[in-house]
């Protein structure tokens, strides 16, 4: 059954269809499009409540006591920000995503991203966790008759909002998808290779590879020169994110 996006989605709470000045911080929103209604979302909601519980306790000591250091520093970006008056599209691999979940810890309200999410198990077995250290989760609908890249094209065009993406998420990974600058060139986004890196630190290799934080630990977050969403392409996205990569292991 086609049908569309509802107030009061049990996996939600609030409709996808807000504005940038109403996006409400620390929630999770559905893109308002038809969709395909998936029978066991609702039956499985207490294993992704699970997941998504274990995750945040996880997270929560680094998050509290983590040391966390933007290279270059994070107001360079937004200097770029202001003076441009363009989105900025974050991107870096899946595998720094629990990393990542830190990098705007403490930084201006006008850097966070908004994260980037899908409506399938994987995904919702982590989003809330996102949502509980005040990030706005905004998940596009995968059974839909509008395409992901079109949904996500219309959120930044209506909520003027900046978003975060990993574009490799769901394999093949570290090979960035073709989304990310077709997105970026219909927004005339600005977008920023990120690497976040932290001392000491675990890597979860199953059941899909994440490098984990721990509590007291040193967290740099490597950013590169932002790319010019209008012009930039899919083989520039690739480099920009592996020279950082690269940059990153080589720094003390």
């Amino acid at each position: 059954m086609i049908a569309p996006d509802r107030e009061g989605d049990a996996d939600d709470g609030v409709n996808g269809s807000r504005s940038s000045d109403a996006a409400p911080r620390g929630r999770v929103s559905f893109a308002g499009v038809p969709h395909r209604a998936v029978w066991h979302h609702r039956v499985l909601h207490p294993l992704t409540f699970a997941s998504n519980t274990a995750l945040a306790f996880w997270i929560y000591p680094a998050w509290r006591t983590a040391h966390i250091r933007w290279s270059p520093p994070a107001e360079r970006l937004l200097q770029h920000a202001s003076e441009s008056h363009r989105p900025i599209i974050y991107y870096s691999w899946h595998a720094y995503e629990p990393l990542t979940m830190l990098a705007f810890r403490d930084t201006p309200p006008e850097l966070r991203p908004t994260a980037i999410g899908h409506d399938g198990l994987l995904s919702r077995m982590y989003q809330r966790a996102g949502a509980w250290f005040g990030y706005h989760l905004w998940i596009y609908r995968r059974k839909s008759p509008v395409r992901p890249r079109d949904q996500i094209i219309e959120l930044i065009r209506t909520r003027n909002c900046s978003i975060g993406l990993f574009p490799d998420a769901g394999g093949p990974y570290r090979r960035i998808k073709p989304g990310i600058a077709e997105i970026a060139s219909a927004t005339n986004a600005l977008v920023v290779p990120m690497i976040a890196r932290g001392r000491p630190g675990i890597v979860l290799k199953w059941p899909v590879r994440y490098r984990l934080p721990l509590p007291f630990s040193s967290i740099v977050v490597f950013n590169g020169e932002p790319l010019d969403g209008g012009t930039a392409s899919l083989e520039e996205y690739q480099t920009a994110l592996e020279d950082l990569e690269r940059f990153s292991t080589a720094e003390p």
